[in-house]
């Protein structure tokens, strides 16, 4: 669980360049949200990210996505990102109200990922590197 505020990189080579991400992981804490709102403002994507075996996170997601949309440029990526899908026994959300979620709020990329198996992690950031470099 992030506290605070982590900071990551990620390293892609598109088109023969060199593309470095600085990855700000902001935690979902609402004591957090005041600190949260600040990195919107540079970013040119955000991971909205909820837990599959937590449905009040999912729950949350609105909360979270206006605050992208009051602080984050017009322009901004939003992906939502679905974490730990490898507990299946767990899981409290399903992929079609995650999907639905994406639909009726404009988010076009949706993702299940686990940190602990790894998947679909550096796809998400290879996509994300990828869709920025397009508009670029």
């Amino acid at each position: 669980m992030t506290i605070g505020v982590e900071f990551g990189s990620f390293i892609i080579k598109l088109d023969d360049k060199i593309c470095k991400l600085q990855i700000w992981d902001t935690a979902g804490q609402e004591s957090f949200r005041s600190v949260t709102r600040i990195f919107y403002k540079g970013a040119h994507v955000v991971f909205l990210c909820f837990d599959l075996t937590r449905e009040d996170t999912f729950n949350n997601l609105a909360n979270w996505l206006n605050d992208i949309r009051a602080h984050a440029s017009a322009e901004i990526l939003v992906y939502l990102i679905g974490s730990k899908v490898d507990l299946v026994e767990q899981r409290e959300v399903d992929k079609d109200t995650a999907k639905a979620f994406c639909d009726e709020n404009g988010i076009e990329k949706y993702f299940e990922t686990s940190s602990v198996t790894g998947f679909n992690v550096e796809e998400v950031f290879s996509m994300a590197s990828k869709d920025m470099y397009v508009r670029e």
